[in-house]
């Protein structure tokens, strides 16, 4: 039972059995659902905690406005309840935005480039052709390993800087398939150039 679990666990961080098999892409994945997930928890504690807070502090905001004359205390509720809701629409609006920009992502490693593709806020696509790709490295936090996501950086030396793979799902799995790759795209290159060397 022991056994079946860790087996079960490993396959789970190696990623789908799919990835890297002849006739499928090598990887197409979105960024983790764990962060949106976590985007929209942290939301909801925010939320729940201000609410708190204001049940708290209005009473002794109240209080301020009767000891300054000439302003009503209505103001006090009013300002309190607007100051509320705006908090909370900021925290429903920003998971809101880190969900549609994870359903709208795709990350695409095909034979001869890597992708990432992204519908929102707007429409953009970047692409690093194979060749082109000299160094790759991915990070993961305590949380990340835990869950199985992670950054990954993919330097091509352009001056817009490397290609960014913001919660890119087995980040692992990602970077050993794409160095054989890299590695075999260069090859006929390093070839030609040791052929224009030899003729020279």
């Amino acid at each position: 039972m022991k056994s079946a679990a860790i087996k079960l666990y490993q396959r789970w961080k190696d990623g789908p059995s799919h990835l890297g098999l002849a006739g499928s892409e090598p990887f197409k994945g979105m960024p983790s659902w764990w962060v949106g997930l976590m985007a929209c928890g942290l939301a909801a504690v925010f939320c729940r905690l201000s609410h708190r807070f204001f049940i708290w502090f209005v009473p002794y905001l109240r209080e301020v406005f009767t000891n300054l004359k000439g302003l009503p205390t209505a103001w006090a509720d009013l300002g309190a309840f607007w100051a509320e809701r705006s908090l909370f629409w900021v925290a429903v609006l920003a998971a809101a935005y880190h969900v549609l920009w994870l359903l709208s992502t795709r990350y695409k490693l095909s034979s001869h480039d890597v992708r990432a593709e992204s519908w929102f806020p707007c429409r953009k696509v970047t692409a690093v052709p194979l060749a082109a790709v000299r160094r790759v490295s991915f990070q993961q936090s305590l949380l990340g390993l835990a869950l199985n996501y992670g950054r990954v950086e993919i330097d091509s030396g352009a001056s817009s800087g490397p290609l960014v793979l913001l919660n890119c799902p087995w980040p692992k799995r990602f970077v050993s398939l794409l160095q054989p790759k890299v590695e075999a795209s260069l090859q006929p290159h390093h070839a030609h150039s040791a052929t224009q060397g030899e003729a020279h």
